[in-house]
């Protein structure tokens, strides 16, 4: 890697390339609204991806290729036993096209309708409809407000007769929180008691911030390894989402078996640009994660003394991790939708807290993975939403 390859540079003048991006993060409004609301970043991706991507358009590479995705289970138990301590099996891991392709193919493998499936809420919002499109049942497990800690009591008493799964995301989606191996191991704890089976999402376990550490749930004991599918990608890290690629470390044997009486094509294959951008990130991409890194930890610090000066009322528990600010605006009459008013009022777009279940009403989640001057002029449109 060149040392150019680990600069990020992100500024004002970025705001031309982002309004001719075709992605919905930015073609979804108006073009006099700043969109903060789904989770890409505004940073251009990691050089070497694009690269690798280029390469491909540039000589025409696009015939069958079924080797590309083959080196990418090998590349992330390197790259998690490098990073977080952890090295899961190569002969158990599986590409995956989507984070949550594989969610929903773990859950309808392995429960029932009517079974119950435990999230932790407010949640990453496609977790509702993975649950119960399917005719599972969501079983609520609400986070304590004054820090977004897990109560293992209330975990355990969520639980009934038909819980058959725990579904996370830790990095925790919408709050930030990033859980401790105590918190880990009292879900373990819980799924061993019950026979619970853990789908643990942890696409964000690379974007944390100095004083947090991820900790893969799969670590934390011989049992929790055993009955957890840990999900990642290189998505968020390394700003790739829509090259569509994924893996799954299927530590449930259940699971594992299920899978391979799955018919062949039955859920697709990885496209080689979703494989090869991937392959880069996890094999030159480090020098540019760290940049990008200090930049989130920047802006998070950044929006924390804004907010804090300027707008208390608004609530806020800095995030251990994500480049996500979970914004309560329960003191300002802006209804259970605050993200509405202020793209009426402000021209901001947030994500609305109510997508994150009914703990979220009066809340809104704002993406602060842009530039420092975009930033500021969402702070600035966000408080003259506020004060009307």
């Amino acid at each position: 890697m060149t040392a150019g390859e680990a600069r990020v540079t992100v500024s004002g003048a970025d705001l031309e390339r982002l309004r001719s991006l075709s992605c919905i993060k930015w073609s979804r409004y108006d073009d006099d609204v700043i969109p903060a609301w789904v989770a890409d970043m505004d940073l251009a991706p990691l050089p070497a991806a694009v690269d690798s991507v280029a390469k491909l358009a540039a000589c025409g590479d696009f015939g069958y290729n079924f080797a590309a995705h083959k080196e990418l289970p090998e590349l992330f138990s390197e790259w998690e036993a490098r990073r977080h301590g952890w090295r899961p099996d190569v002969e158990r891991t599986r590409v995956f096209c989507d984070v949550m392709q594989a969610v929903e193919t773990v859950l309808w493998l392995h429960t029932e309708p009517g079974d119950g499936v435990v999230l932790f809420t407010p949640v990453y919002h496609p977790f509702y409809p993975a649950v119960k499109s399917t005719g599972r049942r969501v079983v609520e497990c609400p986070l304590d407000p004054d820090g977004w800690r897990l109560d293992p009591e209330r975990l355990e008493a969520a639980i009934d007769s038909t819980t058959r799964a725990i579904l996370l995301c830790n990095p925790h989606n919408p709050t930030g929180r990033v859980l401790d191996a105590a918190e880990l191991t009292a879900i373990a704890d819980v799924a061993e008691r019950h026979d619970l089976l853990i789908v643990s999402d942890e696409i964000w376990g690379d974007l944390v911030h100095p004083g947090a550490t991820h900790v893969p749930l799969a670590s934390v004991s011989d049992d929790a390894a055993a009955r957890t599918v840990t999900i990642s990608a290189a998505s968020k890290a390394f700003n790739i989402a829509g090259l569509h690629c994924a893996v799954a470390h299927i530590g449930h044997a259940g699971v594992e078996a299920a899978l391979k009486e799955l018919p062949r094509h039955l859920l697709g294959a990885v496209g080689t640009p979703g494989a090869m951008a991937t392959r880069a990130a996890w094999t030159e991409g480090e020098l540019w994660l760290g940049a990008v890194r200090e930049h989130l930890t920047a802006q998070r610090d950044h929006l924390a003394m804004r907010l804090a000066s300027e707008l208390p009322e608004i609530g806020f528990t800095p995030p251990e991790g994500t480049y996500l600010a979970w914004l309560d605006m329960r003191a300002y009459d802006l209804g259970d939708d605050p993200a509405k008013a202020i793209l009426e009022r402000g021209r901001v777009a947030l994500s609305s807290g109510l997508d994150f279940g009914h703990a979220g009403a009066g809340w809104a989640r704002l993406n602060f993975a842009t530039s420092r001057e975009i930033l500021d002029e969402i702070i600035d449109r966000v408080a003259s939403a506020v004060r009307g």
